[in-house]
C-alpha cells in the first residue's frame, strides 16, 4: 500500500478523534490502545497519551477486568464475539477511581495487510440518563407498590374518561375484577349503588373536576352480601359496621356503603399517562357518625326545650313557696323559725338554680356592639358589688394601653363576666382580691385577652376542662351551671376559654381571647 496514501489517512484519524465530543479508542486484538480522542480527557480523566500505549481494560471494572485478556483471546481464537456491531451500556473506570456508566459501540477497521485489524469504541457518557431512568423506575415500583397495596380504591382515568388503571386488592375487596373496570366510563363502574342519582353525581364530579382541577363528592359504592359478613363487613374497607338499612334492589342483592369520591384531573402528556386520578374512600363510619351526631343534637335540643319548659314551670311555685315559708315564719319561736329560714334559704338556691338552667337552655340571640373592655369590667363588678363589699373583696382593674374594644352583646358579656366575678368570691370565702386584666391577645392576633384571676385554692390542671361540662362543679352548694354557661356564652362569639394557674403561682385564672370590634384598632 502506498506510504504516502497510509500517512494521509492516519492524520486524518488523528484530525476526526481531534474533534470529537463522545470519547473514542481505538485498540488492537490484543487490546493495546493505539489512539484515544482528545475528549476522553473530559469523560474519563486520563489524557489521549496517557492512554496510548495502555491496555484497554484498565478502563474495564472488575469482575470484567481480571478476564478481559481471556475474553480477547477467545475472540482472536473463534472470531466470535457479541460486542462488535451492537449498542450496549458499560460501566467505565474512570483514572480518579469513580465509575461512569457509558453507552459503547464497537465497530472493526479491517486490516491493511501489514497489521491486524484494529476496534474502534464509541463511548457516550450516559450516567445522568441511567441515574433518571433508575429513578423512573423506583418511582414507578412504590407507585405501584403504593398503589397496589391501597385499601381504597384507586382509578386512572385517560382523557376520554375511560378508566385505564384500578388497583386490584381493592377491587377484590368489593367483589370486582379489574378486568371488569377497565375500558368504561367513571359513572359506569359496576361497583357504583343503582340509587338515583348516584352514578349521575359521579359523572358530574368528573365534569367538575375538568373545569376547576378537583372535584369531591359522595357516592354508594355496593358490596356483596358475602363480603360485608352477616350484618357486618368483613374486610378492612367495612370491619365491624352495621349493615345499612333497606339495602334490597339499590345494589341487586348487595349492600350499599358510604363512599368520598375524589377527582383530581392531572396535566396531559403524550406518554400515555393518566388524565385524572379518582380516589374512593369508604366514609361508612363518618356517615354513622354523622348521623348518630345529628340525632344527639336533636335529643339534646329536645331536652333543652323540655327543661327550659320545667325550670319556667317550676320557678313560680319555687318562689311561691319561699314566700309562704317567711309568712309562716313570722308566727313561729325562734327554733322553729330558723328551721324555716333555713328551708327558704334551699328554695332561694333551687330557684337560682332554675333560673341558671333556663338561661342555659335558652338560645343565644346576639345583639353584638362595640364595648370596651373597662366598661365590660365596670358592668360585671356593678352585678356583683354586694358580694364583693360584704366580703371585703379588693377589684383590681387593668386595661393596658391600646387595647381594642370588644365585639359582644352586652348582656351576654356582662352575664359572662359575672359569673367569672362571682366564681372568684366564692374561691375565696375569707376575702382577697379579684383581678380584671384586659390587653392585647399575645397569641392570637386581632383579639383581646380577658383574664380574671382569683387567689383561691386552684383547680388541677388535670380537672380544668372537666370544669366547662355542665352541672360539674367542686362547690358544696354550686349548680355547674356557671362555666357552662361561660362556654357557652364565648363560643357563639368565636371566643376561646380556657382556666390557668393564676400570675403569681397560685389561685386560678380564667383566660379568654375575645374578638375586637371592627375599625377599634
Amino acid at each position: 500500500m502506498d506510504s504516502g496514501w497510509a500517512h494521509s489517512k492516519i492524520e486524518l484519524l488523528d484530525a476526526l478523534l481531534e474533534g470529537l465530543i463522545d470519547a473514542v479508542i481505538v485498540i488492537d486484538a490484543f487490546g493495546a490502545i493505539q489512539r484515544a480522542s482528545r475528549s476522553v480527557e473530559a469523560h474519563f480523566g486520563w489524557t489521549a497519551s496517557e492512554l496510548e500505549g495502555q491496555n484497554i481494560k484498565v478502563l474495564v471494572p472488575e469482575p470484567h477486568h481480571s478476564n478481559h485478556d481471556a475474553y480477547l483471546e477467545r475472540f482472536r481464537k473463534t472470531g466470535k464475539t457479541w460486542i462488535l456491531g451492537t449498542v450496549r451500556e458499560f460501566e467505565v473506570v474512570r483514572k480518579d477511581g469513580s465509575h461512569v456508566m457509558c453507552e459503547l459501540s464497537v465497530s472493526e477497521i479491517p486490516s491493511d495487510g501489514a497489521r491486524g485489524a484494529l476496534y474502534c469504541g464509541s463511548f457516550r457518557d450516559v450516567t445522568d440518563r441511567t441515574r433518571a431512568r433508575q429513578a423512573l423506575r423506583r418511582s414507578e415500583a412504590k407507585f405501584r407498590g403504593v398503589f397496589e397495596h391501597e385499601n381504597q380504591i384507586v382509578l386512572l382515568l385517560d382523557e376520554d374518561g375511560l378508566v385505564t388503571e384500578a388497583n386490584a386488592p381493592a377491587l377484590a375487596r368489593i367483589g370486582v375484577l379489574p378486568g371488569a373496570v377497565i375500558g368504561l366510563p367513571l359513572h359506569e363502574a359496576p361497583f357504583w349503588s343503582s340509587l338515583p342519582g348516584n352514578r349521575d353525581a359521579v359523572a358530574r364530579a368528573l365534569e367538575a373536576a375538568r373545569q376547576s382541577g378537583l372535584a369531591i363528592t359522595r357516592a354508594n359504592v355496593c358490596i356483596p352480601h358475602a363480603l360485608a359478613g352477616q350484618g357486618k363487613a368483613a374486610d378492612s374497607m367495612g370491619a365491624g359496621r352495621s349493615v345499612p338499612a333497606d339495602p334490597v334492589g339499590l345494589c341487586h342483592g348487595a349492600l350499599p356503603y358510604s363512599h368520598e369520591v375524589s377527582v383530581r384531573v392531572v396535566p396531559s402528556a403524550s406518554d400515555g399517562a393518566p388524565s385524572a386520578i379518582v380516589e374512593v374512600r369508604d366514609i361508612t363510619d363518618l356517615v354513622e357518625s354523622e348521623r348518630r351526631e345529628s340525632a344527639v343534637i336533636r335529643s339534646l335540643a329536645r331536652v333543652g326545650e323540655e327543661s327550659a319548659v320545667l325550670a319556667h314551670e317550676l320557678r313560680s311555685p319555687v318562689s311561691a313557696l319561699e314566700l309562704a315559708l317567711k309568712a309562716v315564719g313570722r308566727h313561729l319561736g325562734e327554733e322553729d323559725n330558723a328551721i324555716l329560714v333555713e328551708l327558704a334559704a334551699r328554695m332561694r338556691r333551687l330557684e337560682e338554680l332554675l333560673n341558671r338552667t333556663l338561661r342555659f337552655s335558652r338560645p343565644l340571640e346576639l345583639r353584638l356592639e362595640e364595648i370596651t373592655p373597662g366598661a365590660a369590667f365596670g358592668a360585671a363588678l356593678n352585678h356583683e358589688a354586694a358580694a364583693i363589699k360584704k366580703g371585703s373583696y379588693r377589684a383590681i382593674v387593668s386595661v393596658e394601653p391600646g387595647t381594642p374594644s370588644l365585639l359582644a352583646d352586652p348582656a351576654a358579656l356582662n352575664d359572662l363576666l359575672s359569673n367569672l366575678v362571682r366564681n372568684a368570691v366564692e374561691a375565696q370565702p375569707g376575702g382577697g382580691s379579684i383581678s380584671l386584666l384586659a390587653r392585647p391577645s399575645p397569641t392570637a392576633p386581632g383579639m383581646v385577652r380577658l383574664s380574671v384571676t382569683d387567689e383561691g385554692p386552684g383547680i388541677p390542671e388535670s380537672e380544668r376542662e372537666a370544669m366547662f361540662r355542665l352541672f360539674r362543679t367542686e362547690k358544696e352548694d354550686g349548680t355547674g351551671l356557671g362555666l357552662a354557661l361561660v362556654r357557652k356564652i364565648a363560643d357563639e362569639h368565636s371566643a376561646t376559654v380556657r382556666l390557668t394557674t393564676g400570675e403569681h403561682g397560685h389561685g386560678l385564672s380564667v383566660i379568654l381571647d375575645w374578638p375586637t370590634a371592627p375599625h377599634s384598632h
